[in-house]
């Protein structure tokens, strides 16, 4: 072999990687661009049928991003833009952050305890006793348990901001294949959609997802912290894939529990079901297809 090829092979070899990173760059864009038009869809929704169809809860009028949906869709165009085009170009020419290990495993620690209190919340505020789920009209008085659901309510609504910083630990680790459609989808709708639903009606029916997903991220944040711990913890981390199960089964649960008031006798808004359902089931394809995709295929490829 002459140095001649020697040279031409390295250069094929440094070219193949630089090319697999730009064609994840141009995914990462094509999927924000995708992903902002989704929040932009969302806020019009929001603003031509439920606020335009219900009255916004008095309770809440002093309270912080409570007063317009506003600064809630430009927090999540912002974080669409950040991850998915100027985070990942700006780290292109850049080593992973150094040290990040204990930082993420004190964020994970922290979502661990926030999520178990919301679940918490939730259940006192109804969720343990007092709600039905075949019909379950929301409480807008000052009694005890209605105010408490209406703080967890918007504790949930804040703690979507917070899981933005999931990405973020992406993108500073340099693992941007990571971010995927399900991914940023999923961190982008939910605080649009939470707005409308903390603001207009937050408590009953809909508030089922509160309680559901906060006891999700409980178990999902506790994986994350065993991951974040190093290569020991990793034979006891078999389970991820059942983590994605009770994700599907999560969106499953909030669609059917929906399905049955929309066509029962019960006060619940339908604006708010068609949206809630409409995200459920767009939830639990896309949650589907990873599953597909990450499992099924892995054990063809094994086999």
């Amino acid at each position: 072999m002459t140095s001649e090829d020697v040279v031409t092979r390295r250069q094929a070899s440094t070219r193949l990687p630089q090319q697999d990173e730009r064609e994840v760059l141009r995914e990462l864009k094509a999927t924000g661009k995708l992903v902002a038009v989704m929040v932009i869809l969302s806020y019009m929704y929001g603003d031509l049928t439920v606020s335009r169809q219900l009255t916004p809860d008095p309770r809440q009028h002093s309270w912080l991003l409570m007063t317009s949906p506003l600064p809630t869709i430009a927090a999540c165009l912002l974080y669409v833009a950040t991850v998915t085009w100027w985070g990942p170009r700006y780290m292109t020419s850049r080593n992973p952050l150094p040290n990040l290990r204990k930082v993420m495993m004190a964020y994970n620690a922290f979502q661990v305890v926030f999520s178990a209190r919301i679940f918490w919340e939730a259940g006192m505020g109804g969720w343990f006793g007092s709600y039905s789920l075949l019909c379950q009209i929301c409480d807008f008085s000052d009694n005890p348990q209605a105010v408490r659901m209406v703080h967890a309510g918007y504790w949930y609504f804040f703690s979507k901001f917070v899981d933005f910083t999931d990405t973020m630990f992406v993108v500073l680790n340099k693992k941007n294949k990571y971010i995927s459609l399900l991914h940023v989808v999923h961190h982008a709708l939910m605080p649009v959609c939470m707005w409308y639903g903390i603001r207009y009606y937050a408590g009953g029916h809909t508030t089922l997802i509160i309680l559901l997903n906060a006891f999700v991220h409980v178990v999902m944040y506790t994986y994350y912290l065993l991951a974040a711990i190093g290569p020991r913890v990793r034979p006891f981390l078999w389970w991820k894939k059942y983590l994605t199960a009770l994700q599907i089964v999560q969106c499953a649960v909030v669609f059917f529990q929906n399905m049955m008031v929309m066509f029962g006798e019960c006060a619940i808004p339908s604006v708010l079901l068609v949206w809630v359902n409409g995200m459920a089931l767009l939830f639990f394809i896309l949650f589907t297809d990873f599953y597909v995709k990450e499992y099924r295929e892995c054990i063809k490829h094994k086999a």
